[in-house]
C-alpha cells in the first residue's frame, strides 16, 4: 500500500470512531479499554435525535433514540433485548443521523419505563462493499467483546464459589430429609428431589485441600421449571465443578464412609463445565 492510500485508511477509520480514540493508537486496545469500562454494550440504529424512548428523560440536542439489534453486554438487572428502544445521551453526533448504525459503548444514567444510557464511545457501522475493512472491524470488536463478557461471568462465577475443582462422580445416591430435621418439608410441585454425588477430587483449583480427595455434592433431580436449568449429575462424570456449601436443601450435611460432612450445591448451568474448559478456568484463576 503506497503512503496515500495508508492516509485515507487512517482518515477512514478515525472518522469512524468516536474522537477519545486518539487515546487509543491500537484498534484492539481501543476497543478492550472500551468494553471494560462500559456496562451495557449494544448495536443499534438511530431511529429520532434530540428525543428520548420514555418520559422522565431530559432531552437535549445529545441525546438520540436508538433501536437495539443485539445485545453484547449487560449488567443482569436490566432489562434490554433486542428491538428495544434505548436513550442515549452522547459525547459526540458527528457522522449520525436517522438510520445510522453504530455499536454503542454505555453506562447506565436512567432506568423507568426504559432505560436510558450515556455514551462512554461508539463505533459506526458502515454500510456497503467499500466499508467491508471497517465492517471486519466492527465484526471482531463484537467477538472480542463477547469474550470478555463470558470470561467476566466465569471469573464472577469463580469468586462466589467456596470451591473450583477438577472431579469425577463416583456415586449417585437420592437423598430425603432426615426424620431428626427440626421441622418436616412442605411438599409442592417445585420440590427438588434432592440426590447426592459423591466426587472424587482430581485437582483443587480454589479451596482448601479435601479430606481423602472426596466432597459430596447435592443436586435436585426435578425437571420442573424452578430447577431445570441445574446440572443434573450422572455416575463417572467428569469436569469442573464451581461449589458452594449447601445453603438450600435445609440440611447442610450427610454422611460419608461412617462420617459427618458438609454438603455443597451446584445449582445454576454454568456451575458445572466439561474438562475441555479446564485450561480456560486455570487462565483466568492465574490472571
Amino acid at each position: 500500500m503506497n503512503s496515500s492510500s495508508s492516509f485515507l485508511a487512517g482518515i477512514l477509520w478515525t472518522s469512524l470512531l468516536a474522537p477519545s480514540v486518539a487515546a487509543f493508537p491500537q484498534e484492539q486496545n481501543y476497543q478492550a479499554a472500551l468494553a471494560k469500562q462500559s456496562s451495557i454494550i449494544f448495536s443499534g440504529t438511530v431511529s429520532q435525535l434530540g428525543a428520548a424512548s420514555f418520559a422522565g428523560v431530559p432531552t437535549s440536542p445529545q441525546t438520540i433514540v436508538v433501536r437495539v439489534d443485539s445485545v453484547l453486554k449487560k449488567p443482569p438487572a436490566v432489562s434490554l433485548k433486542k428491538g428495544d428502544n434505548v436513550t442515549v445521551e452522547m459525547k459526540d453526533l458527528s457522522g449520525f443521523q436517522q438510520a445510522t448504525q453504530a455499536m454503542f459503548y454505555t453506562d447506565g444514567w436512567i432506568f423507568g419505563s426504559g432505560v436510558a444510557v450515556k455514551e462512554l464511545g461508539h463505533e459506526i457501522i458502515p454500510s456497503g462493499a467499500a466499508s467491508a475493512g471497517a465492517a471486519g472491524a466492527s465484526e471482531r470488536a463484537r467477538s472480542e467483546i463477547q469474550k470478555q463478557s463470558s470470561d467476566q461471568e466465569l471469573q464472577d462465577r469463580v469468586a462466589s464459589a467456596d470451591y473450583v475443582v477438577v472431579g469425577r462422580i463416583i456415586e449417585v445416591r437420592p437423598w430425603t430429609v432426615p426424620k431428626s430435621a427440626a421441622a418436616p418439608r412442605h411438599i409442592t410441585e417445585h420440590d427438588p428431589d434432592w440426590h447426592e454425588a459423591v466426587l472424587e477430587i482430581q485437582s483443587v483449583l480454589k479451596g482448601t485441600k479435601v479430606k481423602k480427595n472426596k466432597l459430596v455434592v447435592r443436586f435436585p433431580g426435578c425437571i420442573d421449571v424452578a430447577w431445570a436449568q441445574s446440572p443434573k449429575f450422572q455416575k463417572h462424570q467428569q469436569g469442573v465443578f464451581f461449589l458452594k456449601k449447601d445453603a438450600v436443601s435445609g440440611v447442610p450435611m450427610t454422611l460419608l464412609g461412617g462420617s459427618k460432612v458438609d454438603t455443597y450445591t451446584c445449582l445454576k448451568s454454568g456451575d458445572w463445565l466439561p474438562l475441555s474448559d479446564e485450561a480456560r478456568v486455570r487462565t483466568l484463576l492465574k490472571n
